[in-house]
């Protein structure tokens, strides 16, 4: 135990830290001091151990100067005030303000972990100013840590990172599958049918995540819509709108069930059949492996990040990202081939068990940190 050594974990939101990183949260906290930095920290006061340090730098999801600003100079001030032996920061925006607050303080060891870029889809001057600041977050950086193998060659091969400063732990994702959340529930996949009046015969097309143009939601609706005539089938899309116009679209659609965001995504995974994720970009896809430890395959856009989530023709199916196309044969050979999908759904849950779950990467970021104290 070293209480003396004081760790920061800095995102966004409070959200992300209870996604993908309480039971890192939890380890550290047993061997360092630990400060966990976002928006809305308290949110996470009853479900982290109570030594842990909850810092509210008031970030915003969107880009905002005025609240950028402030988000900086609190930032800043954290740094002055404790100063932290070892900073690690996520999402680009956080870390572009952390990387320079961290670095005006002369903080000792200074780590970014990459969890997927923004920049990967967009052309022109935007697509260069959003991959300057990877690369500037990568150089004031000590090192960087990837979520996934696949994303860590295309950073690489962009000349954003090099070999040398960036580590993916173990086979990807940033905190793994929680196995004892994350299970198939029969009395709950019984209960929703009978609840939303879906027979069990009915196979179930899910997709789980926000709404909006990125994830490929209108390829999905448009492929969704060529298949469902003759077929007893249904789609069901959980997550948080952040376009209203196509959520429209989504609820005008015949044989699609809506709903909003949800703290149980066990839950639905234990209802369906097949996860779908047609993203145009993914650092790792964690709602994949999520979906695996239920037993449930995925069918999902052939791009790095989700080359990692995914191990072809053993626990789901790619097609081509964009084409709705491709999506509609995928969907239609998957539900001529169930026994086929529901075998691959249960090579998913081994892998899972075998690769992805949490102490895994709880272990390996432990060992991380370790370096650094020796």
């Amino acid at each position: 135990m070293n209480k003396k050594f004081k760790v920061a974990l800095i995102s966004n939101t409070s959200t992300f830290f209870n996604s993908f990183t309480l039971k890192h949260i939890e380890a550290l906290s047993k061997k360092y001091k630990l400060f966990v930095c976002c928006n809305d920290p308290y949110n996470l006061k009853k479900i982290i151990p109570e030594n842990v340090s909850l810092i509210n730098l008031n970030f915003k999801r969107n880009i905002s100067f005025f609240d950028d600003v402030i988000s900086f100079f609190l930032t800043l001030f954290f740094f002055i005030k404790e100063r932290p032996n070892l900073s690690i920061s996520f999402t680009p925006k956080v870390g572009l303000i952390v990387a320079f607050a961290s670095f005006i303080t002369k903080t000792p060891i200074r780590i970014h972990w990459f969890t997927g870029q923004i920049w990967a889809n967009k052309k022109g001057v935007l697509r260069k100013f959003l991959k300057t600041i990877d690369k500037i977050i990568f150089l004031i950086s000590h090192n960087v840590l990837i979520d996934s193998i696949s994303q860590r060659k295309f950073l690489i091969k962009e000349k954003v990172i090099s070999k040398k400063k960036s580590i993916v732990f173990h086979k990807g994702s940033v905190g793994g599958v929680n196995i004892n959340k994350f299970k198939f529930n029969k009395k709950k996949r019984n209960f929703l049918r009978k609840k939303y009046l879906i027979s069990q015969n009915t196979f179930v097309f899910l997709y789980l995540g926000r709404i909006n143009k990125d994830k490929g939601i209108k390829d999905l609706l448009k492929a969704f819509e060529k298949i469902s005539c003759g077929h007893d089938t249904i789609l069901i899309m959980v997550g948080s709108s952040e376009d209203d116009k196509l959520l429209n679209e989504i609820k005008y659609q015949k044989k699609i069930l809506y709903f909003d965001y949800t703290s149980k995504p066990e839950y639905w995974f234990s209802l369906a059949d097949i996860l779908c994720l047609p993203s145009y970009r993914e650092g790792f896809g964690n709602v994949i492996i999520e979906a695996a430890a239920c037993g449930i395959p995925s069918l999902c856009s052939n791009i790095y990040g989700l080359q990692d989530a995914i191990d072809k023709k053993k626990t789901g199916f790619f097609h081509k990202a964009g084409n709705s196309n491709d999506i509609q044969r995928k969907m239609l050979y998957i539900l001529k081939n169930k026994k086929l999908t529901k075998r691959y759904g249960l090579f998913a849950k081994k892998r899972v068990l075998k690769d992805f779950e949490q102490s895994i990467l709880t272990r390996n970021l432990l060992q991380f940190i370790n370096s650094y104290t020796v």
